[in-house]
């Protein structure tokens, strides 16, 4: 695991350039996207990285059960900060179908997409928040949702914050991304992301993801020691 450690303003220069870094290296790009307040910090510096645009493929890491053009959803937040910024040069955005009724449908419906489209390989890159209680996506401490592995989706009909319906990548699936760049801003994030990093328990869904990923790079702006 890599820890980043920088004021925002940094912070935001450093995401900038490791992601025009990834892009450069390889010839396609699939990234997932979260949403949030992490994603205010991460949609801004993807916009000003100068890359070529036609070579990424965005997915979406979890998606609250609500229209595109809803303010509480992912893909709405990212289609203001970044899509619409971009406007012609945007990449394909496959946004999760979370606004469908049948929310397990739904579940399906993306699975078969990333299967799709990813050709049966883990994605490139999720980048991701973390919440207080060590929430990653939709995957709650506690929750049924969280040991789910029959497919690369989960629908989540109760999280214990609102929306409660939402789909969200399960843990597997993201455990197994190539790289994962976790963003967590502010002194409220700060106890759950040393006891993760310290290995101390595994409890939150964060600690999970730390000690199963292939590769983790946490972008903070507080001072931890790295154990």
């Amino acid at each position: 695991m890599e820890l980043v450690i920088a004021r925002i303003d940094d912070l935001r220069l450093r995401l900038t350039e490791s992601f025009e870094a990834l892009v450069h290296d390889r010839e396609h790009l699939s990234c997932a996207l979260t949403g949030g307040v992490t994603a205010l910090i991460f949609l801004g510096a993807l916009r000003n990285a100068a890359v070529d645009w036609s070579r990424v493929t965005l997915f979406w890491g979890d998606e609250r059960a609500v229209a595109p053009d809803d303010p509480e959803s992912n893909f709405g937040v990212a289609h203001r900060l970044l899509l619409g910024p971009l406007g012609g040069k945007a990449p394909r955005a496959l946004r999760m179908p979370a606004d469908l009724a049948d929310l397990a449908e739904a579940a399906l419906h993306y699975d078969q997409t990333l299967a799709h489209e990813l050709h049966g390989e883990p994605l490139d890159l999720a980048l991701i928040g973390v919440g207080e209680d060590g929430h990653i996506c939709s995957l709650f401490p506690g929750h049924p949702a969280l040991l789910d592995d029959d497919l690369r989706v989960v629908a989540v009909e109760d999280a214990p914050k609102p929306p409660p319906r939402r789909l969200s990548l399960t843990l597997p699936f993201l455990c197994q991304a190539r790289s994962i760049w976790l963003v967590a801003i502010g002194p409220r994030k700060v106890n759950v992301l040393q006891a993760a990093i310290a290995r101390t328990r595994s409890v939150t869904p964060l600690d999970l993801l730390l000690h199963q990923a292939k590769d983790v790079t946490v972008f903070t702006d507080q001072t931890l020691w790295h154990a």
